[in-house]
């Protein structure tokens, strides 16, 4: 028996080739172009017919006509363009896999994942290595953390300490994983952007890490500690938190946003960088208004100019300090042969982080020795409490005799007598009375002019300090307490020694041309951006500068921290 024949008025194109795998992306909608996809899964939809010209012997031109098969509706009404092209263009579509396609894709990955596992199951190093996530940092794998956990779960294993599943058997894993899984098994859920939400892990972190919550309280989102620590990636210390962890935060204008209406209905006392006594010292060091939600991009893109400087942050500091006149070669005595630097009074500390606090022992006494009797210039004023002093001044005979006999070497009770009226004699022709070298001692400037037109033989307390009338009756003169700030951006971190390896302090501090003590004389952001940015070559991370939920480094005028770090400037 013969096979029957098509009709001649069957289109071939219109045959579905089961065997092909693509489909037209309109075949759902009843509308499938006859040509269909290219084998590569191309739409080659174009027009509905190539019309066929009908030259008729005799004509010249003759006359476009549809080629459109009946299947397809038949010749339409409107006919071939005066050009010869169709009048009817096909919509492109999105082709599809086709369901055999699907169904061979499915077949292959399944027979593949198999022979895999089985590869895997039969030899056990393979399967050990197969589902080890990777090494652990080393204070995760260290004995002593094996103890604590140990301690806490009772369960040497490392494991235990943070995946709260290694302390059960085996049938509750599957629990688990369907928590892992809860947003479900589409791309969307399992490849997300931005942080991820805590689990019940960031309880197990917090158990050891204690104090280490979110650096500020008026977070809009909340996300687990592994999205910034990472896990299972080297032997050593953990990577350091990428810039892209504090831009998922940072770097949304939406976040922000909701940040900054947070921070309305939050108390001021609750957020850390608020702690200590700076803010009550110093007004205008108080944090924004708005907290710290400026959207950031990067260091040299967004990132606001340092506060001091876009609020014109003034120092507050009582004391009097010219930094020009002591800079300025012939205006102060050279120290140990030479003019005064930077470093003669700025010392950092052991780390080479900050600059350690100005005292008067150790940075101005070499210059300001505190003398009033160039016959004993050995024997100087106390420094530091003003009832001291007056108290010193009183017993000047016991401290002239004290001085004859450990400086001058005098045992003989007569001389240190004469010693003793001698000195006297001379310190009174000076004062005439000790009430004016008291007054003297306290109120003279630094040409050495009392305040009533008279004048002192050398620079007193006002020199350097604030000074005023005493507040009771025989009372001390009142010396306002010096404020010098510890720390003025005490939200950052900075490392001097890695500095000045190839700049000089004046090509950051402007100080050359400061004369007052109000002056701050910290860099602009932009002499920092020079250098910390993609065009200045140099780290420009987040981390550099900033710490997250750490401890700050310091308040501005406290002393608990500052001794705990052992950190200064």
């Amino acid at each position: 028996m013969k096979d029957k024949k098509p009709s001649s008025a069957f289109d071939r194109k219109d045959y579905a080739r089961p065997n092909q795998d693509w489909v037209c992306g309109h075949l759902c909608k009843g509308e499938a172009c006859r040509i269909g996809p290219s084998p590569k899964g191309k739409c080659r939809a174009s027009f509905e017919c190539v019309p066929l010209l009908d030259l008729k012997p005799g004509e010249g031109k003759g006359q476009f006509k549809c080629t459109r098969p009946a299947s397809a509706g038949g010749r339409c009404d409107r006919g071939p363009m005066p050009d010869g092209s169709c009048c009817n263009a096909i919509p492109k579509c999105q082709p599809r896999r086709s369901l055999r396609n699907i169904r061979k894709r499915v077949i292959a990955f399944t027979v593949i994942a198999t022979l895999l596992l089985l590869c895997i199951g039969i030899d056990h190093r393979t399967r050990d290595r197969f589902v080890n996530p990777g090494p652990i940092s080393s204070p995760h794998a260290s004995v002593h953390f094996s103890g604590l956990t140990k301690e806490k779960w009772g369960d040497p294993s490392n494991c235990a300490a943070c995946h709260e599943s290694a302390r059960r058997n085996a049938g509750a894993w599957p629990g688990k994983i369907g928590e892992a899984l809860s947003g479900g098994l589409s791309p969307h859920a399992l490849i997300r952007k931005g942080p991820s939400a805590p689990t019940g892990m960031d309880k197990n972190c917090l158990a050891c890490h204690t104090g280490k919550d979110f650096h500020q309280p008026n977070m809009a989102v909340e996300f687990a500690c592994h999205t910034c620590h990472k896990e299972h990636g080297t032997s050593g210390f953990m990577p350091e938190v990428a810039n892209s962890s504090c831009l998922d935060c940072h770097a949304s204008a939406e976040l922000m946003s909701k940040s900054r209406e947070m921070v309305a209905g939050t108390d001021y006392h609750a957020f850390p960088s608020s702690a200590g006594k700076s803010a009550a010292d110093n007004p205008s060091l108080r944090r924004p208004e708005g907290g710290y939600t400026k959207v950031i991009r990067d260091f040299h893109d967004g990132h606001p100019e340092f506060r001091v400087i876009r609020d014109k942050v003034r120092d507050v500091n009582t004391l009097k300090f010219n930094h020009k006149l002591h800079l300025s070669s012939g205006e102060i005595p050279e120290l140990h042969g030479k003019a005064l630097g930077c470093t003669d009074c700025h010392q950092t500390d052991a780390q080479g982080e900050y600059q350690l606090p100005i005292t008067y022992e150790e940075n101005c006494a070499g210059c300001h020795a505190l003398q009033f009797d160039k016959d004993t210039p050995g024997l100087t004023l106390p420094h530091g409490d003003p009832f001291y002093v007056r108290s010193f001044l009183r017993s000047l005979s016991i401290q002239y005799e004290e001085y004859a006999k450990t400086t001058e070497g005098i045992t003989s009770r007569d001389t240190l007598r004469e010693y003793v009226q001698n000195r006297g004699r001379k310190v009174e022709k000076l004062y005439q009375t000790g009430a004016y070298m008291e007054r003297a001692v306290f109120f003279a400037d630094m040409k050495g002019e009392v305040p009533g037109g008279r004048r002192a033989p050398f620079a007193g307390c006002a020199t350097c300090h604030d000074v005023s009338e005493p507040a009771v009756d025989n009372g001390a003169p009142v010396i306002a307490k010096v404020a010098a700030p510890n720390r003025w951006m005490n939200v950052g971190n900075f490392n001097h020694s890695m500095h000045v390896k190839g700049l000089s302090c004046l090509d950051c501090h402007n100080v050359m041309k400061s004369e007052l003590t109000s002056d701050v004389n910290l860099p602009s952001i932009k002499s920092c951006v020079d250098c910390h940015s993609p065009g200045g070559g140099i780290d420009h991370r987040c981390i550099t500068c900033h710490s997250y939920h750490n401890t700050p480094p310091g308040s501005l005028f406290g002393e608990g921290e500052n001794k705990a770090s052992g950190k200064g400037k």
